[in-house]
């Protein structure tokens, strides 16, 4: 039985990690659906699955997005001025949307997981770009950083590391694909390293908590989906070079959808 639940967190961090790199989501549309279905197989309480699941998935997207950004540098696709313009929002915004999330009990949690990735599938799916490119990214701070707080928020609360809000957002602001893809990985970097910090704070506070954990962080899933998704983040990023922004596009939405599924059907 052991070997089984660690050949699903094995096989959760290859495909957290090819989408990490390909789509810069950082694998969290995959890994809070799985864990939502696997958790109370070892025995997590049904109260705190939802919790559990988006404290690992982003604790395990600190590890595949700093081999996804790493990947991206290396291809020159992430435009540094736009990440340092909206690191303060992204910061603040992560640590609060920790907060509210160690707060909230399953079902909410599902609802809007649910319904964030409907409404961004079918906006990446069949949205038009209405491209309003930003040439100065450090002058344009100020409305930046509010865009980042708005992402850490929403992300750090349903464990979606940030790429799927900031992808379609940057190439909304005239970015290709390649770039946006490649910034907002980079982005989800930062939201996971604050975001999962303060699941741990939020956590440490709880008697009850589960064998195993750390905080709202379940170990064993946490090292089984890191130890294949930062081997397989480079062939996402890679990936992502040769694609089109058509095929990019049309993926996300996919995946988007069928994460948005998974957590309508599980309440």
């Amino acid at each position: 039985m052991e070997f089984m639940f660690a050949a699903i967190f094995l096989v959760t961090g290859v495909i957290a990690g090819i989408l990490a790199g390909f789509l810069g989501i950082g694998g969290g549309l995959v890994v809070v659906p799985l864990l939502s279905v696997v958790l109370p197989w070892v025995g997590i309480q049904a109260d705190k699955v939802m919790v559990i699941a988006v404290g690992t998935s982003l604790a395990t997207i600190v590890f595949t997005a700093i081999s996804s950004t790493y990947s991206h540098r290396k291809n020159h696709n992430v435009v540094w001025p736009a990440v340092f313009s909206l690191f303060p929002g992204l910061m603040f915004g992560a640590m609060l949307g920790a907060t509210l999330g160690s707060q909230m009990d399953n079902t909410g949690l599902s609802v809007i997981f649910g319904v964030f990735c409907a409404a961004l599938a079918v906006y990446v799916t069949f949205g038009k770009r209405y491209v309003r490119p930003v040439a100065d990214y450090a002058q344009s701070r100020s409305w930046l950083s509010l865009i980042g707080f708005i992402t850490g928020l929403i992300s750090s609360l349903v464990g979606i590391g940030g790429g799927t809000m900031l992808g379609p957002a940057l190439i909304w602001l005239g970015l290709e694909a390649r770039r946006a893809v490649g910034t907002s990985a980079t982005c989800g970097l930062l939201i996971a390293v604050f975001g999962s910090f303060s699941y741990v704070i939020a956590g440490a506070n709880e008697t009850d908590m589960p064998p195993y954990t750390i905080g709202y962080i379940y170990l064993p899933a946490f090292f089984g989906i890191i130890a294949t998704s930062v081997v397989f983040a480079p062939l996402g990023a890679k990936m992502a070079t040769f694609f089109s922004e058509r095929v990019i596009r049309s993926c996300l939405g996919l995946a988007l959808t069928a994460s948005a599924i998974k957590m309508f059907v599980s309440f």
